[in-house]
């Protein structure tokens, strides 16, 4: 015969059901100890939702770990393909405002037949650090396509600021990579199949970049397509490039920033 406000949390933990599994963790590590055992509040814009547990969000964030563990790809263990289609839907899903920059190398393939495949592992591994060291952990996302692909997703809203920095990284860092006598050169010569001397500039990085507007794209397949255009007109670019498109979805892409 006591009142519930005798038995009942009055500060509880509340979470918004758009909060992402981070924002949550991080936010029960900050908060007092009992609200792991306890569990929190989910809302949705501030109407009583449901209720979660510490178990539960442990366990989400196993399976997320798991998963990325097992598509990550091994030499930078970014994630890698799955994982990255999957946030890309989870975004498109949740209607929100994003900015997919997809980043490649510029004349790598011949640096690797040159320097040899050791050292194109440390160019590639050098890159995915300098990507992940100018995204916001807690907002953005790194993802490692495939051999010198990588794509970012920011929903930092100073990303254009963030792929500046990185370009201006790549522009102090790469050319470390190469003799000090290719870095006085600009390039280096090597021979083609054919046995011609072929003039090599050093490694550059493209970044195309698309502003993606809740409803204008339908799937992680669009998405993946049109950020592919924006690479294609930054490789037009001399040097390390960033192009954004500026064209709504279905138009053929600029030929300018």
């Amino acid at each position: 015969k006591r009142s519930c406000t005798a038995f009942m949390d009055g500060n509880p933990l509340i979470a918004d059901k758009d909060s992402t599994l981070q924002e949550l963790s991080q936010k029960i590590v900050a908060a007092d100890r009992h609200h792991l055992m306890n569990g929190f509040v989910i809302t949705d814009r501030g109407r009583y939702l449901g209720m979660g547990t510490g178990h539960d969000l442990m366990r989400e964030i196993t399976e997320m770990q798991i998963t990325a563990a097992r598509y990550a790809n091994p030499l930078t263990l970014l994630p890698g393909n799955v994982p990255i289609d999957e946030h890309i839907d989870r975004l498109l899903g949740s209607a929100v405002h994003f900015t997919a920059c997809y980043v490649d190398l510029d004349h790598f393939k011949p640096f690797n037949d040159v320097y040899g495949y050791r050292k194109g592992d440390d160019v590639i591994q050098a890159v995915g650090k300098i990507l992940s060291e100018h995204c916001d952990p807690n907002r953005d996302f790194i993802g490692h396509i495939g051999g010198d692909d990588f794509i970012l997703l920011f929903q930092s809203e100073d990303w254009e600021n963030r792929c500046k920095a990185c370009l201006d990284r790549f522009a102090a860092d790469l050319p470390m990579f190469y003799t000090e006598a290719d870095r006085e050169r600009g390039g280096y010569i090597s021979e083609d199949r054919r046995g011609e001397r072929i003039f090599h500039p050093l490694i550059t990085v493209s970044a195309g970049v698309v502003k993606v507007q809740p409803g204008q794209y339908g799937s992680h397949h669009q998405i993946a397509a049109a950020a592919a255009d924006a690479k294609k007109q930054a490789k037009k670019l001399p040097g390390n490039s960033l192009f954004i498109e500026r064209r709504a979805a279905g138009l053929c892409p600029a030929d300018d920033d």
